[in-house]
């Protein structure tokens, strides 16, 4: 009888720690259900152990062989049920935390196991989650038996498909080795009064990089108020707009009821309109430089015009450049520079 010490903390580790007394030699092979490949064959003996490179979870089986024969078979995933399992969010981004936070209750369900989980934003969270139990930043959580971090990684071994090529939540389900469906949060909001009494427009203008930007907002401003609306600008950072309301507690708390009682949202690919959307709220979100498919798709309009440069972020060949404010892969430097954005007129959106 073989006894083996499994686990999966960044990575999956597997050991003989017992062979009743044989003290035998044994070849095991770490076998790829998707597509019966092999990721690795060793040997090992009593109180030896292998430890795969590869972070995310994957379908695995391991075979336990002496003498060309199969001696036992273990799946990985099987051991999962029952154990407490760590997944760790390495991204402090608004957005990216709504989106992911969904399939971290699908693990639990889906896996039948004890899930933790840390993010940089659990207060919108753990009173909706009591099935999952919410640690703070840098916490440690013993006795687990496997550990997921969730990102983008522009790495083989934590991610098995380059993450800017597929839908955001997708990145979740694909570490967490989980069927894609979107998914909606569950966020700790309760609507308090409305706070302006007039009929008003939430915007949100502001985003981390220049070629996520619109260029006509005072004119979108300027058309909303001639057709009888306030605009309410709730983006964290201040702005420069003529004739806008903008609130002075700009905490995520009273941002969300701003967006709760608004007559209409619009906004960009940003943290924002992925809070607008967990509140359950319609949304018009103006991205060009990503695809259809990347955010949410429900309850959503697109503003796009795919009849120019569109859809940078998704090429395999780029990679996004946090610290180059001007990054426009295709076009920096030139006069099509942020074409994707600059062709989205005050007309189009308007149409929408």
């Amino acid at each position: 009888m073989i006894e083996y010490k499994l686990t999966h903390v960044q990575g999956l580790y597997f050991e003989i720690v017992n062979d009743e007394g044989k003290n035998r030699e044994y070849d095991v092979v770490f076998i790829d259900k998707k597509d019966n490949s092999i990721i690795y064959e060793v040997k090992l003996g009593l109180k030896h152990w292998a430890k795969l490179d590869r972070k995310y979870l994957s379908d695995i089986a391991i075979f336990i062989k002496y003498e060309g024969r199969t001696i036992k078979q273990v799946n990985l995933l099987d051991e999962i049920e029952g154990k407490n399992v760590f997944i760790n969010f390495e991204s402090s981004s608004l957005g990216d935390t709504i989106a992911w936070i969904p399939y971290c209750r699908e693990f639990s369900i889906h896996y039948n196991c004890k899930v933790h989980v840390s993010t940089f934003h659990n207060y919108l969270f753990e009173n909706m989650y009591s099935d999952l139990t919410f640690v703070p930043r840098g916490s440690v959580v013993n006795n687990i038996h496997a550990m997921f971090d969730l990102g983008w990684f522009y790495d083989k071994m934590k991610e098995p498909v380059l993450p800017s090529t597929i839908p955001l939540q997708k990145t979740a389900t694909n570490i967490l080795n989980l069927p894609f469906v979107e998914t909606l949060p569950i966020i700790d909001f309760q609507p308090k009064e409305r706070p302006y009494e007039a009929k008003y427009i939430a915007i949100s203008t502001i985003s981390t990089s220049q070629l996520k930007h619109w260029y006509y907002w005072q004119e979108l401003i300027d058309k909303l108020i001639n057709m009888g609306y306030k605009v309410v600008e709730v983006s964290k950072q201040s702005t420069n707009f003529d004739n806008i309301i903008t609130p002075e507690d700009k905490s995520l708390q009273n941002v969300m009821n701003i967006l709760h009682h608004a007559d209409g949202y619009i906004g960009l690919s940003s943290g924002i309109s992925w809070l607008n959307w967990a509140l359950g709220k319609k949304g018009y979100m103006i991205s060009n430089f990503t695809s259809k498919d990347h955010e949410f798709q429900s309850n959503c309009v697109r503003i796009v015009n795919e009849d120019v440069c569109h859809g940078c972020w998704h090429n395999p060949l780029f990679k996004f450049d946090k610290g180059s404010w001007n990054w426009c892969p295709e076009h920096e430097d030139t006069p099509r520079q942020f074409e994707c954005h600059k062709s989205i007129t005050l007309g189009i959106v308007l149409d929408k």
